[in-house]
């Protein structure tokens, strides 16, 4: 029987995959599969699909309603353990050549914009954060105050944050696995642009300090057992605290899209922004921000026009 599209993906995972790439990209990769099985092409023997084949998958994506970041996942999962087999000449030729993603106006999922809280919405949301009422509200806290992404705040130690010196050092982050159901601590950042110290606010400082006071471990965000606070308990506590202070609950990462928005009002400029961030390239923290820092027209009318 010829080797389907969905039984090579497997393989090429397993060979050339599972001990290549971080867990949590594994753990995505594998996302992407389950995705791919509701499709006719996952079926397809690979020496029969052509770039006309995957042309329409990429076209069905686009027709079903998934957005622009997932199809481009979705074709990557496909047109990657195809160009694999090309070079091992599995298959005469790599057929993913010359395949286009949809047009942005053909795509019936919006791309979603940052959101962030109002400055009405944050200072409700420090009134009810100042009665330490839960242990989550000191993530929530210090994440308005860095633009700490949820899993950095969460396998934050003691030994990344020198207080005398007004500094966070990130160096690791909590990974989920969401197809193996569980999370762990690791030892790097997200990527090698995520590793980077960050300012403390006298506000972080303050916080920091009446955790320090009663810290009994290396984690700073603790549950009431002591334990390290997991993200199903900060969701739970976030939302909490949300009800509590009549905001809407709008996930955890709009904490770190607040701090990033308090960021500009303040004039600081996107490349500052984006070390701060831990981004990769300006161009992310552009793009994500867009929105906020505009297409410059001002700038340019102000430059041509006395």
């Amino acid at each position: 029987m010829e080797q389907t599209l969905s039984c090579y993906i497997e393989e090429w995972m397993q060979t050339f995959k599972a001990y290549s790439v971080k867990q949590s990209t594994y753990d995505r990769l594998l996302t992407s599969v389950k995705a791919l099985e509701g499709f006719q092409i996952a079926s397809m023997p690979i020496d029969e699909i052509t770039a006309v084949h995957i042309q329409k998958y990429v076209n069905e994506l686009a027709e079903y309603g998934y957005g622009l970041s997932t199809i481009k996942r979705q074709m990557r999962i496909v047109t990657a353990p195809l160009k694999q087999a090309a070079a091992l000449h599995q298959i005469p030729a790599d057929p993913a050549v010359g395949i286009r993603l949809p047009a942005r106006c053909n795509v019936l999922k919006a791309e979603r914009t940052a959101e962030a809280y109002t400055q009405e919405e944050q200072e409700a949301l420090w009134e009810e954060i100042n009665t330490h009422q839960r242990a989550g509200y000191a993530t929530v806290a210090l994440m308005l105050e860095t633009g700490l992404r949820v899993g950095e705040a969460l396998a934050l130690r003691w030994r990344d944050i020198n207080l005398s010196r007004k500094r966070l050092c990130v160096r690791s982050t909590v990974v989920r696995l969401t197809n193996k159901k569980r999370s762990y601590v690791q030892d790097s950042a997200k990527s090698e642009s995520s590793h980077r110290t960050i300012p403390l606010t006298l506000k972080a400082i303050s916080l920091l300090e009446l955790l320090a006071a009663n810290a009994e471990n290396e984690w700073v965000f603790v549950n009431d057992d002591g334990q390290r606070l997991s993200y199903e308990a900060l969701r739970y506590q976030t939302q909490c605290l949300c009800k509590a202070a009549a905001v809407p609950y709008r996930g955890e990462h709009v904490f770190r899209h607040t701090f990033a928005t308090n960021c500009y009002h303040k004039g600081m400029d996107v490349e500052i922004l984006s070390r701060l961030l831990g981004h990769a390239d300006v161009n992310n923290t552009y793009n994500i921000y867009i929105h906020l820092y505009g297409d410059g027209f001002d700038e340019m009318y102000a430059a041509l026009i006395p």
